[in-house]
């Protein structure tokens, strides 16, 4: 306890030692970025589609069918749609989002709260594998990270600059993907609080509340005015209004805590953790916001998720910090009460907690990283197919669309969202008028296409012949054991995409 006394009482050890950790979540990150130990099912592949359409000039809701928030689309449209650019884009925005988080927790709580945030996002699987993707769901919790710090500021400055520029990024992050408004609820479920236990506030944080609310509507209305409010409203809202609850799905809920142990710490202890200060009752509403949403909603992912891991993350670096002061005999830094005092665990406890989650999840992803094959997976092999048999400007329908995106090839808008819980299905009657008016050559049937009648029989009566099956796999290689026509290291991560069936026009 006296080491890590002297260590932390060292500002510029505890610089270096925050730099090694960003470090860390950078490397993580960027390591054979262009490869991929998951891609979200297909969900990677369509929103990079509807990217490329973006930058080609076609417009979300508009031009193109779209069930998202459309802010990712038109960031990502300056890559120009390209796998590797979009993935560095992620990546370097979840590095922001952490150092961030860092901040925030540096604020709340000093040093050592700072480092375990950081340490504990660098590895947590759910937003490590976010960052590694083009996913919308990592950028709205990236955005919503800044607001976070942004919203700490204001509570412990009273600074209504803070309030405004939290509120601006809480309105990206929203606009990138709508979980982001439950980031706005929560704020402002806290400061219906502050203001009901405090009357003589009731009236300044009706007003922040209102500014909070304006500022974070903005993003959202200048899209809707470029876009067409009713275009977003049916693509955002009412698309997603005919998946049915699936109870089995809220298995991620404890899949995701149960790969990041220390965010189980502040729920578990919540009533400790919302006497440490207003701050930490900030992050609680917005976590529990969160939560109860993804509770309630028809259907959970995994990566959905990610978007609770910033405010989990500041509340567990503060929860463990507080056991250490309280360790050192900082009792008067800490708002408890005796007997909360006597019922907080140990120092030592919530460290090993952690650090058994910190273990799995980096572990998990170590597994992920040094598996990488992708130029040996379905994905890897065929986009170089695909790259091979058609021209640049040329356009290709995917059962997976992360195929043509690799080989930066375009999809038809009508076609471009495959997947099996879209709204409504991709029909035999869509990828007639898709090939016929888009003059495609070239069909990866896979995937959800494998299950439309008469699909391939069709294809046939128009020119199309299966292309040569794959080459042999050495077997010598590592993921030997694998089907390349069917399975990939992916399928370790999620389920695979095949059989896979190359259908190219004579």
């Amino acid at each position: 306890m006296k080491l890590m006394s002297n260590f932390l009482a060292d500002g510029r050890k505890v610089l270096v030692t925050a730099i090694i950790i960003v470090a860390l979540a950078a490397a993580l990150r960027l390591y054979n970025i262009q490869m991929s130990f998951s891609n979200n099912g297909i969900d990677e592949g369509i929103m990079i589609e509807r990217t490329f359409l973006v930058s080609r000039g076609y417009g979300v809701f508009t031009d193109t069918p779209c069930d998202q928030a459309p802010l990712g689309f038109y960031l990502g449209a300056f890559t120009n749609g390209d796998v590797v650019s979009l993935r560095t884009l992620s990546a370097a925005m979840s590095l922001v989002a952490i150092v961030a988080c860092m901040e925030a927790s540096r604020r709340i709580r000093g040093g050592p709260a700072m480092l375990l945030t950081g340490l504990l996002l660098a590895v947590d699987f759910g937003l490590l594998r976010e960052s590694r993707l083009f996913s919308i769901d990592g950028m709205s919790a990236y955005f919503l990270a800044g607001s976070l710090l942004l919203f700490v500021i204001y509570i412990q400055r009273s600074s209504r600059a803070a309030l405004v520029a939290s509120g601006l990024l809480v309105g990206l992050s929203a606009t990138a993907k709508l979980f982001g408004v439950l980031g706005l609820v929560g704020m402002a479920v806290f400061l219906l609080i502050e203001g009901w236990k405090d009357g003589r506030v009731r009236k300044t944080r009706a007003v922040d509340i209102v500014l909070l609310g304006v500022m974070a509507s903005i993003p959202m209305i200048a899209f809707m005015l470029a876009l067409g409010p009713s275009e977003m409203i049916e693509g955002m809202v009412f698309s997603q209004s005919e998946r049915s609850f699936d109870p089995f799905q809220k298995l991620a809920i404890p899949a995701f805590l149960g790969l990041n142990l220390a965010y189980v710490i502040p729920l578990v202890y919540t009533r400790a953790m919302w006497r440490i200060g207003r701050e930490t009752r900030m992050l609680l509403c917005v976590s529990y916001v969160i939560l109860a949403f993804m509770i309630f909603q028809p259907l959970v992912f995994f990566h959905h998720l990610v978007i609770l891991s910033p405010s989990l993350s500041i509340l567990a670096g503060t929860a463990i910090s507080v056991t250490f002061e309280l360790e050192k005999g900082h009792l008067e830094n800490v708002g408890f009460d005796d007997v909360t005092r006597k019922r907080y665990p140990r120092y030592k406890t919530f460290l090993a907690v952690s650090m058994v989650g910190i273990v799995v999840s980096a572990g998990i992803s170590a597994c992920g990283l040094v598996l990488q094959q992708e130029e040996r997976t379905v994905w890897g092999v065929y986009s170089g197919y695909v790259e091979e048999l058609t021209e640049p400007g040329d356009w290709v329908i995917s059962g997976d669309p992360l195929i043509p995106a690799i080989a930066h090839r375009g999809v038809p808008p009508d076609v471009v969202n495959v997947a099996y819980l879209a709204h409504p299905l991709v029909t035999l009657e869509d990828i007639q008028a898709a090939v016929e008016e888009y003059n495609v050559t070239v069909v990866v049937v896979c995937y959800m296409l494998n299950d439309i009648p008469g699909l391939t029989d069709w294809l046939a009566s128009e020119g199309f012949n299966t292309y040569p099956p794959m080459p042999p796999i050495d077997p010598n290689d590592m993921i030997a054991f694998l089907e390349i026509d069917d399975k990939s290291v992916l399928d370790f991560f999620q389920e695979g995409i095949g059989p896979v069936h190359l259908m190219v026009k004579d």
